[in-house]
């Protein structure tokens, strides 16, 4: 996808951020508050709910299923603090819920384990997002929560893909969109809020990296994704959702 001009929205950064290097690359404490600056942001600054909003708002469009446990796939999980929402919601809501929920990085993934220790439901793996070993619809959903921007080009068409091929009802991908003013928020916040290496430079520049609506929406089609929308969310969000492989148009 070729580089648009959009006035007042900062050009597209494609640099990897300290959290992509090889997994080793970090600290490991200094990997685990990096983690936990995450958690806050997705708390405070309304990740984690956007991804209930979206995933609940499938299950209403697309039918709940009448006393079946619902599988659902967390794609990047970093802390896994998305799929643990999800499953206090669907605890509260009274729907059984199994997760599967992977990342790429093995330090990442044994910190995730050991946060959801209390969610017998949760299930942490290590795979890639570019090349998850599950068939097609192998799951009723499929989520990912700010990962996009770590993508670029072919590599975040292949994700988009891989996403909507094992999502069996549905999917949401939720990021950051790009611009100046969540730039400066985040760098302000990183300022006041925390020392960590990581989070300092990877908040801003995580900003930076991510697409913009009009670009996500360009992405998915170019992906050859069908049947789905872009929803702008507070705080500088936004979440590509659609409709699974099984679902019915």
């Amino acid at each position: 996808m070729g580089q648009v001009f959009m006035p007042f929205v900062p050009a597209r950064r494609t640099g990897p951020e300290l959290l992509d290097l090889p997994a080793g690359s970090q600290c490991y404490p200094e990997l685990v508050e990096s983690l936990a600056d995450i958690r806050k942001v997705n708390r405070y600054l309304g990740g984690t709910r956007a991804a209930v909003r979206h995933f609940s708002g499938l299950l209403d469009g697309l039918g709940r299923p009448g006393g079946r446990t619902i599988t659902l796939l967390d794609v990047a999980t970093g802390s896994a603090d998305v799929p643990a929402a999800l499953v206090d919601w669907a605890r509260a809501s009274r729907l059984g819920i199994s997760v599967r929920a992977v990342d790429i990085n093995p330090a990442i993934a044994r910190h995730a384990s050991e946060l959801t220790r209390d969610y017998p439901e949760i299930k942490v793996e290590v795979a890639d997002a570019l090349d998850l070993p599950y068939e097609d619809g192998s799951f009723d959903f499929v989520m990912c929560s700010l990962a996009l921007h770590h993508f670029h080009g072919d590599d975040a068409m292949r994700l988009l893909k891989n996403i909507a091929r094992i999502a069996g009802t549905g999917y949401v991908v939720g990021d950051l969109r790009r611009g100046w003013i969540p730039f400066a928020l985040i760098y302000i916040l990183t300022r006041l809020l925390t020392g960590n290496r990581l989070t300092r430079c990877d908040g801003p520049l995580s900003v930076l990296r991510a697409y913009t609506h009009s670009e996500l929406e360009a992405l998915a089609g170019e992906a050859g994704l069908k049947g789905y929308r872009v929803v702008d969310d507070p705080f500088w969000r936004m979440a590509l959702v659609g409709r699974g492989v099984w679902a019915k148009t």
